[in-house]
């Protein structure tokens, strides 16, 4: 098994997010940390404010080909460039077809290895698999001057519990293999399943709000 992450320099939301500091560590090598001696592989644009001799000799860095960084700032108008540099790396690093590799966000800082490893088991019966959170509420969607409803009626008053649930796609990871990614060139060929991730797990840093939320959780961690 192998494990792909992307760090880049620069971040609109939250300036310098990956190099933030969570528990007295930059954000990407707290990250890190709970992936042990796992051969795991970094996409940068910014090798020189980067330094894995210190976590393990098993973690490597990875160029950012140029073309993925200028597509990276076209993004609004082409989208996210991570399907091919995902094809990138399969074909430069990967052998085993078969062989599960974790794409994962260091900006999920509370993702436990037991988790992925349950995770992957699952790829005994889905194509890839991703992290996800389950809400029970109610839930609308922004479009514009009117939200309109998701999951209930509005014209009645349900109990939450009796509630569809909504899965929110969290970017702690997403796990395929070589052979499945190479049919679609997609992260998430079908069939697709879901591994829920609770709150701690689930929690992202995009915005200063989220930074400071999870700099609270890391020192509550910290004392149990």
């Amino acid at each position: 098994m192998k494990f792909l992450t992307i760090i880049k320099g620069a971040s609109e939301r939250l300036k310098d997010k990956n190099f933030l500091e969570i528990g007295g560590r930059p954000l990407w090598e707290y990250s890190l940390e709970s992936l042990g001696a796992e051969e795991v592989f970094i996409n940068t644009d910014v090798p020189d404010k980067l330094n894995p001799k210190g976590l393990s000799t098993t973690v490597h860095l990875v160029a950012r080909e140029q073309q993925h960084i200028d597509w990276e700032a076209q993004a609004a108008d082409r989208g996210s460039p991570v399907n091919s540099m995902l094809g990138s790396f399969f074909r430069d690093f990967v052998v085993d077809g078969t062989e599960p590799v974790v794409l994962f966000h260091v900006t999920s800082p509370f993702l436990r290895m037991e988790s992925v490893m349950q995770a992957v088991e699952r790829l005994d019966s889905y194509a890839s698999v991703s992290s996800v959170q389950r809400v029970q509420d109610f839930a609308w969607l922004d479009n514009g001057s009117s939200p309109k409803p998701i999951n209930f009626d509005a014209s009645r008053v349900s109990r939450t519990q009796d509630l569809p649930s909504i899965f929110l796609s969290r970017g702690a990871f997403f796990i395929v293999s070589k052979d499945e990614f190479m049919k679609t060139e997609t992260r998430n060929p079908e069939p697709h399943g879901f591994f829920e991730l609770d709150p701690i797990q689930a929690l992202e840093i995009d915005t200063p709000e989220d930074y400071e939320l999870a700099k609270i959780v890391a020192e509550g961690l910290r004392h149990l």
